[in-house]
């Protein structure tokens, strides 16, 4: 049902001159702006350093009581210029990520050459009134040694994973009644998350090594899955270590799957208190405590905190950490339905995803080729690998291969914003949905 339909090598051609040249223009524009910003600072300080000079000077009262200006010969003035030697770009285009603050000792006051540049020597010796430092802020206590920083601090700019023009573009197509292909699929599928589940579905993200971008495929897929299906669904973090689930997802808990296990709950409303809930309606199972390191568990430890919730949800997507040969990882993937199996979209990622199925099928593990989808992303927004040459390789064994592209949003790490993720991207993602989640109903009698 995701044959996509090919098209003519001209028009792929001109479609990628064209995003060329747009991205060109983007940066043209932005480079344009900075400099904008950085001459409007330069004119704000002269105006400044001119209005300081002005004040400098002094004024003696004549008989009516009135100050009038010195008696001076005129002499020529000289115009200090805009940019000196030791002028910091940084500083004048981003006052508050580039400013350095005052060396200890100094007691804020201004320093030699900036006493000369007010004009504070003139005239008789007259000085104007110090400026006053800016007040320090204190730091608050969550941002010092130790403290959390929400992620959203780190983001300097929160990017859509589209650019403007091929966002009107999309919504230009809507309005002529483009899309007819897409909204057949999207029916399709729709109706596959109207399915009922013989019982809870498990759904297990896993990668060869680190870094693949698994973290973020587990958060799309179970959100899409929360997003569609009508009953409940659960996102749980199986990293023993410091599983980034939570983060990706936007949640922040102070329980973990060690307090859900201690208190051994008989309820969904009992156990969801040791659960976090995203805007999608998902429940999050995390293996950290506020983000720090709660512990190492074993497969023992998280299948019981995994069976005192699973039986209240339809399913489960189970965030694995890097790696498919330690014993948590390989008890996580044996016991599920379905397997997301996630790999960078590079020629080292195909080779090492062809391993990965290679080992499967040497350790008597062939159970788990018909229940895989392979998920290539890709981390740059172009790549010299042949991505076809590998899906091919890939496809010979038989599994669905979903190509990931690369998108601005995703690639900032923080927590993910359904709404600002690329079409193309979006429409992956939900290609690996449907295909892991149809091969995760028909798993359920042979396991």
């Amino acid at each position: 049902m995701w044959a996509a339909e090919a098209p003519t090598e001209q028009s792929a051609a001109q479609r990628a001159a064209a995003e060329r040249a747009a991205a060109q223009e983007a940066l043209v524009q932005e480079a344009a702006a900075q400099e904008a910003a950085a001459q409007q600072v330069v004119a704000q300080q002269a105006a400044a350093q001119q209005a300081a000079q002005q004040a400098a000077v002094p004024q003696s009262p004549d008989a009516s009581g009135f100050p009038q200006p010195p008696d001076v010969p005129a002499e020529p003035q000289t115009v200090n210029p805009l940019v000196t030697s030791d002028f910091d770009w940084e500083v004048a285009v981003n006052p508050v990520l580039g400013a350095v603050p005052p060396a200890a000792g100094s007691g804020g006051q201004p320093s030699a050459q900036g006493t000369q540049g007010g004009g504070s020597e003139r005239s008789g010796g007259y000085a104007a009134a110090p400026v006053p430092p800016s007040p320090v802020q204190p730091v608050a206590p969550e941002q010092g040694p130790g403290g959390a920083i929400p992620a959203e601090d780190l983001v300097r700019k929160n990017q859509h994973g589209d650019a403007l023009g091929r966002r009107m573009a999309r919504g230009v197509g809507r309005a002529v009644g483009g899309g007819a292909r897409q909204a057949r699929e999207l029916a399709a599928f729709a109706d596959l998350m109207r399915s009922s589940v013989p019982s809870s579905r498990q759904i297990a993200i896993a990668s060869v090594r680190g870094g693949a971008g698994k973290t973020t495929m587990a958060a799309l897929v179970a959100t899409e899955l929360a997003r569609h299906r009508a009953d409940r669904v659960l996102a749980a973090d199986a990293d023993a270590e410091l599983g980034s689930l939570p983060l990706r997802l936007g949640v922040r808990s102070q329980l973990s799957l060690f307090d859900l296990v201690a208190h051994n709950p008989h309820s969904f409303e009992d156990a969801a208190r040791f659960l976090s809930r995203t805007p999608e309606g998902l429940f999050v199972l995390s293996s950290t405590r506020g983000g720090r390191i709660a512990g190492e568990f074993t497969l023992e430890t998280f299948e019981s905190a995994l069976g005192m919730v699973s039986r209240y949800v339809a399913a489960t997507v189970v965030d694995c950490g890097a790696g498919i040969l330690t014993e948590l990882n390989r008890g996580v993937i044996a016991s599920s339905h379905g397997l997301v199996l996630v790999t960078p979209g590079t020629v080292d990622g195909a080779l090492s995803a062809r391993g990965a199925l290679e080992w499967f099928a040497a350790n008597n593990q062939q159970a788990l080729l018909p229940r895989t989808v392979i998920a290539m992303v890709s981390h740059a927004p172009q790549v010299g690998a042949d991505l076809g040459r590998a899906q091919q390789m890939l496809t010979a064994w038989g599994l669905p291969v979903v190509s990931v592209p690369y998108d601005r949003h995703l690639a900032t790490g923080s927590s993910l914003d359904m709404n600002r993720i690329s079409a193309a991207a979006r429409s992956a993602v939900l290609r690996v949905v449907h295909e892991v989640f149809s091969r995760s109903l028909s798993a359920g009698a042979g396991r």
